[in-house]
């Protein structure tokens, strides 16, 4: 059982550094630049990487969710 709940977290951990990284590229094409003043470039990248960790977040909890939904359907059988 608590090797079951340590893979579980390795997966999880996994997954959302991959999700946040996929969405950390992905959110640096867009153009944010104009919605800051010029010369504001820490909080500019600060802004890129909460919203790439917020985005991450969200898509790893869905891909978890959708995940462990799968894995119970084995229980209606």
């Amino acid at each position: 059982m608590m090797k079951q709940v340590g893979i579980h977290a390795i997966v999880s951990l996994i997954t959302y550094l991959v999700t946040i990284a996929f969405s950390f590229r992905a959110v640096r094409g867009l153009r944010i630049d104009q919605l800051f003043k010029k010369g504001h470039t820490f909080e500019i990248q600060v802004f890129l990487l909460f919203i790439s960790i917020a985005l991450g977040f969200l898509v790893g909890q869905f891909i978890l969710a959708l995940v462990d939904q799968s894995l119970a359907l084995k229980m209606l059988f």
